[in-house]
């Protein structure tokens, strides 16, 4: 799954949202990333 966002901070609640709670929590197939003024995160 991808999610993109505009802040780091947003990046983080939809993450939660999702149930991800914390860091070991989540399964990164990419470290999140900046591209065209978004933060973009793939996880598993």
């Amino acid at each position: 799954m991808t999610i993109q966002a505009e802040t780091l901070v947003q990046l983080t609640e939809a993450l939660q949202e999702r149930g991800l709670n914390l860091v070991s929590d989540v399964h990164f197939i990419r470290a999140p990333y900046r591209y065209n003024h978004r933060w973009i995160c793939s996880v598993e």
